[in-house]
């Protein structure tokens, strides 16, 4: 391939993968900001880091590795706002991962919430409707979690349109 066709063909993939990334950021299963990252990782390579430069990857990969934590322990984060107990807390950090796993893109968007209650309800014995605020919290952290990998993710598109015109 010649020289032109082939830094265009990175590019075409690193504006594919951030597109992929930005898809993911919604849906469960796709690894949103990661995907974005490695969009942007190879057109710094591909450009010899002129076009992104190892700064701007390290920054963008210590904020992916962020949303990477945060989707794990922001819905309990927002179960211990509600008041939640150790056992509700707990509860949406296992609903979280096994609502991935076993669920689906469903079950990442209900886990936290049915986790949290069932450790509310069942292990600490609150009331329902206590429960159901700790539970609720925990839907919420998963909301924020959500909201700041799309947020890391729109960064990543951005930065990466910037790039393409300088």
């Amino acid at each position: 391939m010649s020289q032109i066709t082939m830094a265009t063909t990175w590019l075409i993939l690193s504006g594919i993968l951030i597109l992929v990334g930005l898809a993911g950021t919604v849906l469960p299963l796709l690894p949103g900001p990661p995907v974005a990252l490695a969009g942007l990782i190879i057109l710094g390579v591909a450009s010899h880091f002129e076009k992104v430069g190892a700064v701007a990857i390290s920054v963008f990969s210590a904020l992916t590795l962020l949303t990477i934590l945060f989707d794990f322990i922001g819905p309990a984060l927002g179960a211990k706002k509600y008041k939640s107990t150790k056992y509700g807390v707990y509860g949406a950090v296992i609903g979280a991962i096994l609502g991935v796993l076993v669920g689906g893109p469903i079950g990442a968007f209900v886990g936290p919430f049915i986790g949290a209650l069932i450790g509310e309800l069942v292990f600490s014995q609150k009331e329902a409707n206590s429960a159901f605020k700790s539970a609720w919290g925990a839907f919420v952290g998963f909301l924020v979690s959500t909201m700041f990998k799309l947020a890391v993710t729109l960064a990543m598109a951005v930065y990466f349109i910037f790039a393409l015109f300088n």
